[in-house]
């Protein structure tokens, strides 16, 4: 086990400054995140957003865990919201995004979901962020049906069907590109069912993201 001292610091200190990555990874990688949590205590902000950027995504999520929550504010706070989609919330227990998503500002969360790539974990983050922490539903993933952008509403309906035979409960819909990547709004039902069949799912999404009631989930 490695240890901490003040002569291990002042290395990382040093290969921080030459921006000597593969120095870096290479002092970090025995250390277990709670060992990581308490080395970045003792370096300034900088230097701990540097180290960041070079650890993998499962890693890095252990590691902003296991800090205390100050610290935790403090570097959310100056990190870029895709980086903290697709480095932390993507790699976290659903548990863990959601208390982590709970800690940011609303406009913050609306800016970080729809760069997520896991689309089931993103569907289970919106639906469990309506309910307080402490109410059993804020502790009950969702089911989820996918739906492709490009669908006409007819179409569209007729899957949502299909997947929802399987399901005991439906809260949203998720709508997805050629490339299976979530894009950026949300359609509410009304929507779906109003507009001429001839319309396609992408010619009358809303731009927003966390909304009320059943909708149906985008991503930009």
């Amino acid at each position: 086990m490695i240890e901490l001292t003040k002569e291990y610091v002042e290395l990382l200190r040093q290969v921080i400054d030459q921006k000597d990555d593969p120095k870096a990874k290479d002092l970090l990688k025995n250390l277990y995140p709670a060992d990581i949590a308490e080395l970045f205590q003792k370096l300034s902000l900088d230097d701990v957003i540097y180290l960041y950027l070079l650890m993998e995504g499962e890693k890095a999520a252990d590691v902003l865990m296991e800090l205390d929550d100050d610290d935790r504010a403090k570097l959310l706070k100056v990190l870029p919201n895709e980086l903290i989609a697709k480095r932390f919330i993507d790699n976290m227990d659903t548990d863990d995004a959601v208390d982590l998503m709970r800690d940011l500002d609303e406009d913050t969360q609306e800016e970080i979901l729809p760069q997520m790539e896991d689309i089931e974990q993103a569907g289970d983050i919106v639906d469990l962020l309506k309910y307080d922490e402490d109410t059993a539903g804020g502790l009950m993933g969702t089911e989820m049906i996918v739906v492709n952008e490009n669908w006409s509403m007819p179409q569209c309906i007729e899957e949502m069907r299909s997947q929802a035979e399987e399901m005991d409960e439906i809260y949203y819909v998720y709508v997805i590109d050629d490339d299976e990547k979530l894009r950026g709004g949300v359609l509410p039902l009304k929507r779906l069912i109003t507009n001429p069949s001839v319309s396609k799912i992408k010619h009358v999404m809303k731009k927003s993201l966390l909304l009320c009631g059943m909708m149906i989930v985008l991503r930009k």
